[in-house]
């Protein structure tokens, strides 16, 4: 097998991947991946896996086909692909779950194999800031579509690459950062995310690694400037009580930081189109009115903010949505950005 490591322009990253191991990406936030084409009929990976908590599946995909691989703890072989045809392959290796960071240290080619250069990139670029559902969690669930979780999971079924963020910049097409955590909420010590010692949007929108069991890193936003930035964050935020939006006091503090982060967001690429839109899993409407007062306060349409309201929005169902209801929403979604003014997507 012929040693490679991931050098050059030949690998095209996309999400906050951390670059500080030379030519030895370290994948962080759910639904990054690593996009390159190779020949020959085998594909290995020396991985490192920085488990955190429940991360121990990857994703792959090869010529379209996708396969889960289980990881151990720190640093392994995992074969990705064997017997393949003659000719150049596209390969995927994507951040599949939460969890973990996990590092692609080396891959092995097959002895005639050889790194090729990728597809073209996509010209549209856009990033995501989300919770569980832009994330992925419990996706992969099918037979429990429209209904509640199942009460144990062991992270298996979830899985970024079906989500309706992944879907929408396939078929845009468009580059994508998914920025999105599972359980995360606007403020800290609300939501979820890292239990009991909760760590919010507000703490971790402008940051690399961002989990507070790994040293935390600042992200430098000049690594990518997007045309279009969507914020679908709020499914969490009813931790601290449903009612709690109903109470002007803390409805007007909520919006102000979720303004907050916005602006800070889009004063790295000033020029962004912004749109707020809260996904199909259940939650009170009432979240979503003070969604539209954002848009309102950011200055709307006028100052390209925009809300979009999925036909389904918080009311499709009870548990994460799965692969259908995913699907439902890029269909939405890219419908939406379509109907943007090409001038959205010019530098």
């Amino acid at each position: 097998m012929k040693e490679v490591f991931l050098e050059g322009e030949k690998f095209q990253l996309f999400g906050r991947i951390d670059l500080s191991k030379k030519n030895a990406p370290m994948l962080v936030w759910p639904g990054s991946y690593v996009r390159f084409r190779f020949s020959g009929s085998g594909l290995s990976a020396q991985i490192e896996n920085l488990r955190y908590g429940n991360g121990r599946y990857i994703g792959v995909e090869i010529d379209g086909r996708e396969s889960c691989i289980e990881l151990g703890d720190g640093i392994t072989e995992v074969k990705i692909a064997e017997g393949l045809e003659p000719g150049d392959h596209d390969a995927v290796i994507f951040k599949r779950m939460a969890g973990h960071y996990f590092r692609i240290n080396k891959l092995y080619l097959s002895d005639e194999g050889e790194i090729s250069e990728p597809p073209q990139l996509p010209q549209k670029r856009i990033e995501f800031y989300g919770d569980s559902v832009t994330a992925g969690d419990l996706v992969d669930y099918d037979d429990r579509t429209g209904d509640w979780d199942p009460p144990q999971n062991d992270g298996s079924r979830d899985n970024s690459w079906h989500t309706y963020a992944s879907i929408t910049a396939r078929e845009l097409p468009a580059q994508v950062f998914n920025t999105s955590q599972g359980g995360i909420a606007i403020f800290d010590n609300t939501g979820y995310f890292e239990m009991p010692n909760m760590r919010g949007e507000e703490s971790c929108f402008d940051k690399l690694c961002y989990s507070a069991a790994m040293p935390v890193t600042e992200w430098d936003f000049s690594r990518f400037v997007p045309h279009v930035v969507i914020f679908a964050i709020g499914q969490n935020d009813s931790s601290v009580g449903n009612d709690k939006i109903y109470d002007p006091e803390y409805r007007e503090r909520w919006k102000n930081k979720y303004a907050q982060i916005i602006k800070s967001v889009r004063s790295h690429s000033p020029d962004a189109t912004v749109v707020l839109a809260l996904t199909v899993m259940g939650h009170d409407n009432e979240w979503d009115n003070a969604i539209h007062e954002i848009k309102d306060m950011l200055g709307g349409e006028e100052n390209k903010v925009y809300h979009l309201m999925y036909k389904r929005v918080g009311k499709a169902t009870p548990g994460h949505p799965r692969n259908s209801e995913q699907r439902e929403m890029a269909d939405e979604l890219m419908r939406f950005l379509n109907s943007l003014p090409e001038s959205t997507w010019k530098d």
